[in-house]
């Protein structure tokens, strides 16, 4: 049975905003499959519904169950371990390969396409970095610095221009903001010498944004996925059109091209068109609210000079930024990777403070201690019990 300072955990700001998502999702399920224009893709959303309801409970799960910082410390090396199967493997692929196939992530699973699994390494990125610079022992920093160097080359090769523009803001803000900043000269040095030198020219062709043909038919159905979406949430500003909306019945509808039938393309599009503006507000409210978080962690870490704490809050902000820009271009709002790093924020928030206060606990105890110690004899035994008077 769960003690209190667990269920406590459930009243972080992250955790009432996933709830109140949560209550919102449902709301909007509700209403569109009770609705005759959107009855039709009932099933589609009640599936979804249930797939994502699930991820919300265990993210839930986590921030309740992460309560110390070492247990955050394991959670988050067995996230990054598993992505760094995925590039170790891949790495040897490249090479002998010239990158001149793409990457794809495991079948069946939520990164199985180049772009989300694109995504979902410009997210680990930052972990490999920072377990670099915080792990104790040589061995497991020195794998994690390679790990980071070698997931860069791994992103060019999803051929993902979302993920491309998604690594170039993570790299850009590290290089302007980490202390570090000097450790990631010779990545990025490395990664332009790939980018323009080794790199197959069917991938310089896909991402160079001067060609003639620049926007291609991907773009195109972007553009109109994205026109697609606004169009039916003015439509249906309250709950849009629930889990599932993306149809060709509705995009013959509200789509300016109704033979371009994709799905959203963004992950802010995605929330709009299917739980409408307060939905869109939600999700922004919880992304806000993570940023406001880790501006306070960065502080008070800075304050007490706690590096470990620092260097954690600065792999979940770079974390959160790969997917807030990444998924500009990638439909994947729902994604468990992102709701796992802001499970991993709530958990350093309480899990920092609880060992701030216990470190401060025991520096007044020393304190008081040490006060006593330098009293006489006569006035000592005169102390009350427990303190000074």
């Amino acid at each position: 049975m769960m003690n209190s300072p667990r269920i406590g955990s459930l009243k972080n700001s992250k955790a009432v905003l996933l709830i109140l998502l949560w209550i919102w999702f449902t709301i909007t399920s509700l209403i569109s499959t009770n609705s005759s224009m959107f009855v039709h893709h009932a099933d589609d959303t009640w599936y979804q519904w249930s797939f994502v309801s699930k991820v919300l409970l265990m993210t839930l799960v986590t921030v309740v169950l992460v309560d110390s910082l070492e247990r955050l410390r394991l959670l988050v090396l067995v996230m990054a371990g598993c992505f760094a199967y995925f590039v170790a493997k891949a790495f040897p692929f490249i090479i002998m390969t010239g990158g001149s196939f793409r990457l794809y992530g495991p079948e069946y699973s939520m990164i199985a396409d180049n772009n989300d699994f694109g995504l979902a390494l410009n997210m680990t990125a930052p972990l490999f970095f920072f377990l670099a610079q915080s792990e104790e022992k040589r061995w497991v920093r020195g794998l994690c610095g390679f790990l980071f160097f070698i997931t860069i080359p791994a992103v060019f090769c999803t051929y993902s221009r979302g993920a491309l523009t998604g690594l170039i803001a993570v790299i850009g803000l590290m290089l302007i903001k980490s202390r570090q900043r000097l450790l990631l000269i010779p990545v990025i040095g490395f990664g332009l010498v790939v980018a323009l030198i080794f790199a197959p020219a069917a991938w310089q062709q896909r991402m160079d944004p001067t060609r003639p043909d620049a926007i291609d038919g991907s773009a195109k159905s972007r553009l109109n996925a994205w026109q697609y979406s606004w169009n039916l949430a003015k439509d249906h500003p309250v709950s849009g059109g629930g889990f599932g909306t993306f149809t060709q019945q509705l995009f013959r509808i509200y789509a300016p091209n109704s033979q371009d039938m994709h799905g959203p393309h963004s992950v802010y599009f995605q929330v709009l068109a299917e739980h409408g503006f307060p939905g869109l507000a939600l999700f922004l409210g919880l992304i806000a609210s993570c940023f406001l978080t880790l501006r306070r962690i960065t502080r008070a870490a800075n304050a007490r000079g706690d590096h470990v704490v620092l260097a954690y809050a600065n792999m979940f902000r770079y974390s959160l930024i790969g997917f807030l820009t990444s998924g500009v271009f990638l439909g994947r709002a729902y994604f468990d990777y992102f709701f796992s790093i802001v499970a991993c924020l709530a958990a350093l928030e309480i899990a920092s403070h609880r060992a701030w206060a216990h470190q401060d606990e025991e520096a007044e105890e020393e304190n008081e201690e040490e006060e006593e110690e330098e009293l006489p004899m006569g006035e000592r035994l005169l102390l009350p019990k427990g303190g000074v008077a």
